[in-house]
């Protein structure tokens, strides 16, 4: 469970018809989440006076933390990523099952849910999560499969895929620092993606955007979607700097997209001041993001579509996160309730 305290407070039992003084109580509970049925201690606030629940948003708000973040454990994808992998390869069900050597219905009933992939199922969709090129190899195998018109068809959309080729050090680098987060509430309850990350910069540095904005742009993006969804976009963990949040080894990230020719970074000085700006060489690729997350991705830039690095970077030091969080220690998601942005 959560370490947040949720002092006693007095409010009205409709039991008691009154106002009563509240304590809070652990208990074991049973809970079923998204098909999954879970054992969990729940920390409920009761009336003293007739011992009826009463209903508290951030002991609610705890409960379903901890069942997300059990769900994820169990599952090792989320429905969503499980739904977008196929998406993101631009396959219809019935292609995508066969490249894969499955069955049409093995993908409708994990697309619908209904069925959580077994082992060596989930090994597989991991692995297209993080390397998408490995479709090529599965096609490879199973190419004799398909009908002339359907190769041509396979071919077509593999070969149109938006690729980004990152040197293989990297990713591993990153994986291991943010591997100690992953699935903990420093990551939003969401094992990273570095994909997602990626076309988060494109899609902010399309147009070029300071650096210092950039990082206020992606925590933003990852925080409101952890506090309308319960799980963070990238699963990106966040650190207080001087100047704002920002992501984990940021500098390391953008220096090794550029040198992958992902990105562009421009240095201008004025005065005493260096101005780094970023600038996409890349196009964007929404169809890795669902309808939800591109919907906060364009609240986002529309919201600080006016600021420039300094007024976004004094407005992100008015988040209980930036204030309440050591300098250089990462960022806690449950700061994201408190979020500026609705």
């Amino acid at each position: 469970m959560e370490d947040t305290i949720v002092k006693p407070i007095t409010k009205f039992c409709d039991t008691c018809h009154n106002d009563v003084d509240t304590t809070i109580i652990e208990r074991p509970a049973t809970y079923t989440f998204k098909g999954e049925s879970f054992d969990i201690i729940e920390r409920v606030l009761q009336c003293t006076c007739c011992n009826e629940d009463l209903y508290d948003e951030s002991l609610d708000s705890q409960t379903m933390n901890t069942l997300t973040k059990l769900y994820s454990e169990r599952v090792g994808l989320s429905l969503d990523e499980i739904k977008n992998i196929r998406s993101s390869f631009g396959l219809s069900m019935d292609l995508f099952a066969r490249i894969l050597g499955w069955s049409k219905s093995t993908i409708v009933r994990y697309e619908s849910g209904k069925y959580i992939p077994d082992s060596s199922h989930m090994i597989v969709l991991k692995q297209l999560r993080d390397q998408p090129d490995l479709i090529d190899e599965y096609y490879k195998a199973n190419s004799h499969k398909f009908s002339e018109k359907e190769r041509i068809k396979i071919e077509g959309k593999l070969k149109n895929l938006d690729r980004i080729t990152v040197e293989q050090g990297l990713v591993e680098a990153l994986n291991i620092n943010y591997k100690f987060h992953e699935k903990t509430i420093e990551s939003g309850y969401n094992l990273f993606s570095l994909e997602k990350l990626i076309h988060m910069i494109l899609y902010f540095a399309n147009s070029g955007v300071q650096k210092t904005k950039l990082m206020k742009l992606l925590f933003y993006s990852d925080f409101l979607n952890f506090k309308r969804n319960l799980v963070s976009m990238s699963g990106t963990p966040y650190v207080r700097l001087p100047f704002g949040p920002v992501p984990k080894d940021h500098d390391l990230l953008l220096s090794s997209l550029e040198k992958n020719n992902v990105i562009d970074i421009n240095y201008d000085f004025f005065n005493e001041y260096t101005i780094i700006n970023i600038n996409s060489k890349l196009d964007f690729n929404s169809s890795i993001f669902d309808e939800d997350e591109l919907s906060i991705l364009e609240e986002v830039n529309k919201e600080f579509k006016g600021m420039g690095s300094v007024a976004i970077s004094e407005f992100s030091h008015e988040e209980d996160g930036w204030k309440y969080t050591e300098d250089r220690e990462v960022i806690s998601y449950d700061y994201a309730d408190a979020l500026q942005l609705d």
